[in-house]
Order: C-alpha cells, then structure tokens, then sequence
C-alpha cells in the first residue's frame, strides 16, 4: 500500500538539505521551510511545496521531520510562539534527526506528548554525501510502534537504522559517537602541531601515521587528505555544529558525574577556531589554529 502521510521539512541546511532533496526525489512530496530562502529554493525547483512559517508546515503535514543546528532551536520550532504544538493535529508525529542532546529532546517530547503529538528520534551518522546516496547510519529513539510509521522516510535516507531505546536515546549515542570523532580529530591535530612546531618533515609523519596505532578516519581524511595534501576546508561538518556537539557531550558527562577530561580537551581546539572565524568552515579547520598556512582552497 502506498504511503498517504504528508510529511514536511524544516530546517534545510548542508545535511538537512541532502536529506530533504533525497526524500523529494525518490517521491515522496514534501513541504518545506527554512530561514533560508535559497535552501528552500532548492528544494522547490525538484518539486517540493514551500511553506512561509513553521506554523504552516505543521498544518500541512502528518509527519515533521527536523534538521536543525542547536537545542534552542528545536525547541523554539517545536514550542515557542510560532510553534509545532500549536498547529499539529493529534497523533502527528515530530522526528528530529538533529543532535540536540537528551534533555533537550525528552522536555520537547514531553511538552508534545501534552498534546496527544507523537515525538521520535533518528540523529544522524556520516554527511551530505551519505545522504545523496542513502547510505546514512540512522541511531532511533522513541516508541517502536511511532518509528515504525516514519520508516518508510529513514528507509530513503540511510541503510544502517539502529533502535537505541526510548526517546533520548538516539541522542545518547550519537553525542557519544560525537565525542569520540570530534576528539579524535583534535588528538590528530594537536600530533601535526606539534610534528610541525618541533621542524618535522610533514610529509613523513603523514606517511607514517597511518602505518601505526595512530591511524584513524580523522586522521587519514581531515588531516593528511582535506588539509595538508588539498588545504581546503570546505564543510561537509562545519566547525560550529561539531564544537556544539562537543558542548553536549562535556555537558552529559559531568551531569552524569564522569570524567570530562578528553571531551573538554578537545572542545578547547574547536573553541579555538571558533574565536578565529572558521565557524563556517570543516570541522579540520581546527587545524588552522596552529598551522593557518595550510588553507590553500
């Protein structure tokens, strides 16, 4: 039986973005909204609807799926005075495949709840190019029965779908999963600084660290690849949204009373970057920090 839920899209951005035009091309029509309205152009020209507020989306949807950069924002678009919960028929269903943290997600799930409108989760593993090709990891968080109801959507959008547990735990796993890539790539970046400072051949230590137990995905891709070989710093995970997400998970871990050394460590490098402008930029750009040379694109 084909699918008869209207489904809508809010927030547009690098990610959301791809995510919307794959679900729009392989037809499912959606309707969509950003504050941006060249994303929402985008999507228009391959067929999507577009609506003038969140307010609207929300009047013309069965489902809402949600992209969105940070937890306040989520909950402005889903509580405050323009909100989902205002204009969402019972038993709609809210999805946020953002990483906005379980406390977040939870206190938006319970408000909707308030109202009979379902929350679910689904944050996001890999990038646009992922999602182009529907080849995202998908962590999903919520009642099975809710998640079984936007499936069809993750289905179009990744080949990886895991069930984390009820609500908030989706978020749990891919701030972890955050933690561990974003700390990652500071580790590998503070190895090249100081490879560079101490008057290193660099092309040496980028042929040896992958040979040894210091190679990683970060380290082959966002180091050796993205900045010393190309110096372009193009986002595919701007440095603004991984600095975020390193805020979540140093946030989770003293609440949770476990030791945030690493996850502090390593926010001071993305707030490095923040503080020289490369918000907008990949994520490697913390790299610029020390070796500002490097950007060559």
């Amino acid at each position: 039986m084909a699918n008869t839920k209207r489904v809508g899209w809010i927030g547009l951005g690098d990610l959301g973005g791809a995510m919307a035009r794959r679900i729009q091309s392989q037809g499912v029509g959606l309707t969509v909204y950003d504050i941006d309205a060249q994303a929402v152009r985008r999507l228009t020209d391959i067929g999507a609807e577009a609506a003038g507020s969140v307010r609207e989306v929300a009047e013309r949807s069965d489902i809402v799926m949600l992209s969105l950069p940070h937890p306040t924002v989520l909950e402005e678009v889903a509580l405050g005075a323009d909100g989902l919960i205002h204009a969402l028929a019972p038993a709609s269903i809210v999805c946020d495949t953002s990483t906005n943290g379980r406390d977040a997600v939870v206190k938006v799930g319970a408000r909707l709840a308030e109202k009979d409108i379902r929350m679910v989760e689904g944050p996001i593993g890999k990038g646009p190019w992922a999602a182009e090709r529907g080849e995202l990891t998908i962590m999903m968080g919520g009642e099975r029965e809710t998640l079984r109801e936007v499936e069809f959507l993750f289905r179009l959008i990744g080949n990886e779908l895991y069930y984390c547990g009820p609500l908030g735990a989706g978020q749990v796993v891919k701030v972890a999963n955050n933690l561990a890539s974003c700390a990652n790539l500071a580790v590998a970046a503070e190895a090249y600084a100081l490879a560079a400072a101490g008057g290193a051949d660099l092309d040496v230590v980028t042929k040896v660290m992958p040979q040894t137990a210091a190679d990683s995905w970060q380290l082959r891709n966002a180091v050796i690849e993205r900045a010393h070989r190309r110096g372009d710093f193009t986002p595919v995970f701007k440095l603004k949204l991984a600095r975020k997400d390193l805020q979540l998970a140093a946030a989770m871990l003293r609440t949770l009373g476990l030791p945030s050394a690493c996850a502090e460590g390593a926010l001071a490098w993305y707030d490095q970057g923040h503080d020289a402008g490369h918000d907008d930029l990949d994520q490697s750009a913390v790299l610029l920090t020390t070796n500002p040379e490097l950007r060559r694109g």
